[in-house]
């Protein structure tokens, strides 16, 4: 296959803009749909990034399309339009943490096209995609995943090919029940610190030397120890979208196994309920968002 030339944009948010921004400087153009906080828009454009109007507009004169959106409900929105207007020898690698099913349909409604579609959801946060160093989670043919790591290489520093298409989401989705679940234990065990006056710089302390070190413990809790609580710039809607979705997969393949992340995402569901799904997970280290049972 020739190479990649010009690719499709759809999502230049906080994640987006990074990916974006990797791509500009790895030499492919970038055409990106013009994106409700113009910001980042902005800056892509100075970097030289062409701007569309239109979601059709995103994939004319390109050789595919990268996207990185909230949600599968989305990501099937966005099908529905761009679906037809896919070429032969087209791409769709679609970044967000999205519903395998969601995936797999696009697929094979690509493939009548004769283009290919990969779900590759990454880990890290808005840095790590600034500074191309996420890690890709991908699911596609074996034949395919050659042209995908050639385009998600710009701005990852690992790349793992879990299988067929909506393998990269489940696996994804995995990884998100642990840190969300790690994020609101962390929640827990230092509010609880703070309750009852304990030391919480020596409890990250003997953390952080022992089997709980992680990366959520150091990106959620080292900047709450200086009064910062935006650590974890991963939003409580969105901790709630995939708790749900990997709910749904729990009880699909093990049943009376997904009491766990039902809890954690009725305990997100709350916060939300109360205004705050916009507000970061590490947000929840503040007293006033202890949740009451």
């Amino acid at each position: 296959m020739a190479k990649v030339r010009k690719i499709g944009f759809l999502g230049a948010g906080l994640m987006g803009f990074g990916i974006a921004k990797c791509l500009l400087e790895s030499g492919i153009e970038v055409k990106v749909l013009q994106h409700r906080n113009p910001e980042p828009i902005m800056k892509l454009k100075k970097m030289g990034a062409s701007l569309a109007t239109r979601p059709k507009d995103v994939l004319l004169d390109t050789d595919g399309l990268v996207s990185c959106l909230p949600n599968a409900e989305i990501v099937d929105k966005v099908a529905e339009v761009l679906v037809p207007e896919f070429k032969s020898g087209m791409f769709w690698i679609d970044t967000t943490t999205s519903k395998p099913e969601t995936s797999k349909g696009i697929a094979d409604r690509l493939r009548e096209n004769g283009a290919i579609f990969a779900d590759a959801p990454v880990t890290g946060g808005p840095i790590q995609a600034v500074e191309g160093e996420l890690a890709s989670l991908v699911g596609c043919t074996q034949e395919d995943y050659h042209l995908v790591v050639s385009i998600i290489g710009v701005y990852s520093k690992v790349m793992r090919h879990f299988g067929e298409v909506g393998s990269g989401n489940i696996a994804k989705l995995l990884n998100n029940l642990v840190s969300q679940g790690m994020t609101i234990l962390l929640a827990d065990a230092f509010l609880c610190a703070e309750q009852k006056g304990v030391d919480r710089q020596a409890l990250y302390d003997v953390m952080s030397a022992g089997a709980v070190r992680s990366g959520t413990l150091e990106k959620m809790v080292k900047p709450y120890l200086s009064g910062n609580y935006d650590g974890s710039r991963f939003t409580i809607e969105n901790s709630l979208k995939d708790l749900r979705y990997v709910t749904e997969i729990m009880n699909e393949k093990l049943p009376g196994h997904a009491g766990l992340s039902e809890y954690l995402a009725n305990r997100q569901a709350r916060q939300v309920e109360k205004g705050r799904g916009k507000s970061f997970v590490s947000n929840l280290l503040m007293q006033e968002y202890i949740l009451r049972s």
